[in-house]
């Protein structure tokens, strides 16, 4: 029974809180004091690792493009291994 009582009240604070955040008052609360510095603080944390990635895949890119371009020249003005 004492199972039955908690599972009860889970349910009735459950909906209390769905009808709490019902209210567009409510959410824009929620949003302006938790949601939006959460957010803020998360994004000023993982900006810098943000940037060091772009650049490290920007290198890549170049890296992966000049290569291309050194192997097409290599093989357009190298001569041609001859078989006997």
């Amino acid at each position: 029974m004492n199972e039955d009582k908690k599972k009860e009240l889970l349910q009735k604070m459950i909906h209390n809180v769905l009808l709490l955040f019902n209210n567009d008052e409510s959410r824009k609360y929620v949003q302006i004091y938790l949601i939006d510095p959460l957010l803020n603080h998360v994004l000023e944390r993982i900006f810098p690792y943000i940037v060091l990635t772009s650049i490290l895949f920007i290198l890549l890119i170049l890296v992966t493009i000049v290569t291309c371009i050194f192997i097409y020249y290599h093989l357009k003005y190298s001569t041609p291994i001859q078989t006997l």
